[in-house]
């Protein structure tokens, strides 16, 4: 069997001042046709030669049009995970990006819409994301990375 292929992926909990998030909406993927308008967070996969902080700002600018301030950029949670069928590894990251209230949003090609959520919705796993992403949130709660009252 050959070498595995190798990918990191790069994701954000974009969080502004009112303690929403915002989950975005796939569009029409007809390579992975059960993946279509699912909820998504922004972010992606980490190009060769970047890291993981630099890939989440820039999936994040290009998907939402939103510059976050990479000082308010943090990894809060990251795992690896092998996909025997396809001879993958991949690792995963969740960072939080606090970004203020009112910003204009500016969907990329991928999304078809978007909505900011209470993250009270996101700890009563009201919005449906894919596992690891739920298993991160809930890590967060758990261990007060994420927190509902507001501060």
């Amino acid at each position: 069997m050959s070498n595995p292929i190798l990918e990191s992926v790069a994701k954000a909990l974009v969080i502004n001042n009112d303690n929403q998030v915002l989950i975005l909406k796939l569009g029409e993927y007809k390579e992975r046709p059960e993946k279509s308008y699912k909820p998504d967070l922004p972010g992606g996969l980490v190009d060769p030669g970047e890291n993981e902080h630099d890939a989440v700002i820039r999936e994040v600018l290009e998907e939402t049009g939103i510059a976050v301030n990479p000082k308010l950029t943090s990894l809060v949670y990251s795992g690896t995970e092998f996909i025997a069928d396809e001879n993958k590894s991949v690792s995963k990251h969740l960072f939080i990006c606090r970004v203020d209230s009112n910003l204009e949003v500016k969907l990329s090609w991928e999304h078809s819409s978007y909505e900011w959520h209470d993250l009270e919705e996101l700890q009563s796993k009201t919005v449906k994301l894919r596992a690891f992403y739920n298993e991160a949130i809930e890590y967060c709660f758990t261990n007060n990375i994420l927190s509902i009252s507001t501060s």
